[in-house]
């Protein structure tokens, strides 16, 4: 099949990005230049409710089978990802098209590896170790339906781990999709709460790059990209969903925010934001919304000049600014956009309870992310945030 959009590629990232309105119709064409003609799309149950995602599997051309698996939950888990791996090696796919927000593309990835090999998932939980995947993993194609995480172009995959009540970022090249298709008609019917949750989250993970000690030129040009984009089309995307060019903004800027992640890894922000979603379900772009202003706030001393840069991304930095001026801007703009967009404010408002404030505090400092954070971080400085936060 031949593909009516053109693929992107971008240097040091093997993922091909496909942009456009019906970008989704894509899929079969890109199956195609993969080879694959029996398709796994790996979903939750509202998004397989969708007319474009209906179309596929109703309509899917000669020579192609389809099967869906809509049982993805926010912040997927080991069981889950054994499901579709189950699933998928019934049915002989040969193909994963993860279609949703970060939670469904992530659970795809795990299910490309789990497929390949049964009881695999399991062996990934533990801490401070590589991930292995086996030989066999499906390729996937990631379909994002919400503007935030950028895992269409990451070969991460967050998954929690039921016995052990925690999440883990699996890492591994095998997990990056081969082709990323970014529809902004997708985006339209999100509610306004995940618009927020999911923009909030491409910021932080643009503004962790930025400021990550393993940040290199090209990411930092991708993450203030990603914070331009941002600060251009957040507000516009969460208070008319309908407004394409808004949207399709809002998806450019996650995506570009992955890009440079991919590479730099993130922060004190993304340790600290896991244990909520762990052990109280909170999502993950919430517990990042919340999280950010203290994070960012805490960094300031060691990355100040950074954060003045920041600020003039955001358009909010004064020409007769200090670099001390201006970064004090840049943690005002990010709570002043959180709260625009109507993101919680404190930990309480989620129902997080402050007896666990230690024992996130304990999980967190064990992230690898807290080897990235330009400042440097003990316990002590994790439970005192988490308190302010609280």
């Amino acid at each position: 099949m031949k593909s009516a959009l053109e693929p992107e590629k971008f240097g040091g990232n093997p993922v091909e990005v496909v942009s456009g309105q019906n970008a989704l119709r894509e899929v079969f064409a890109c199956a195609d230049k993969l080879s694959c003609h029996r398709l796994l799309i790996v979903c939750g149950e509202n998004v397989s409710q969708l007319p474009q995602v209906c179309a596929l599997a109703e309509t899917a051309p000669d020579g192609y089978k389809v099967e869906v698996f809509a049982q993805v939950e926010p912040d997927p888990s080991d069981h889950t990802v054994v499901a579709g791996g189950q699933q998928a090696r019934s049915f002989r796919a040969d193909l994963i098209v993860a279609i949703g927000g970060g939670s469904s593309i992530d659970a795809g990835k795990a299910i490309a590896a789990e497929a390949a090999a049964e009881g695999w998932i399991f062996s990934q939980d533990r801490t401070d170790q590589p991930t292995n995947v086996p030989d066999a993993v499906l390729p996937i194609i990631a379909v994002p339906t919400t503007a935030g995480t950028g895992s269409e172009v990451t070969p991460f995959s967050v998954i929690t781990f039921t016995e052990m009540e925690r999440k883990l970022a699996l890492n591994h090249k095998a997990l990056y999709p081969k082709f990323a298709l970014l529809d902004p008609t997708l985006l339209t019917t999100v509610p306004a709460p995940a618009q927020a949750a999911a923009g909030m989250d491409a910021l932080t993970h643009a503004v962790e790059s930025y400021l990550s000690r393993k940040a290199t030129d090209r990411s930092q040009q991708r993450a203030l990209q990603a914070i331009e984009l941002l600060a251009q089309h957040f507000r516009t995307a969460y208070e008319d969903p309908e407004d394409l060019k808004a949207q399709a903004g809002m998806q450019r800027a996650a995506m570009v925010a992955g890009l440079a992640f991919s590479v730099s890894r993130l922060g004190i922000v993304h340790a600290m934001a896991l244990p909520l979603s762990a052990l109280f379900g909170v999502p993950h772009g919430i517990a990042n919304a919340i999280l950010l202003p203290y994070g960012v706030e805490f960094n300031r001393p060691a990355a100040t000049g950074l954060l003045a840069n920041i600020a003039q991304a955001m358009g909010v930095c004064k020409d007769s600014d200090t670099a001390q001026a201006a970064s004090e801007r840049a943690v005002a703009a990010i709570r002043q956009l959180a709260k625009d967009v109507g993101a919680p404010q404190q930990m309480r408002e989620v129902g997080v309870e402050e007896a666990a404030i230690e024992r996130m505090a304990q999980d967190a400092i064990e992230s690898a992310h807290i080897s990235r954070n330009p400042r440097s971080v003990n316990i002590d400085d994790i439970i005192s945030l988490y308190r302010e936060a609280y």
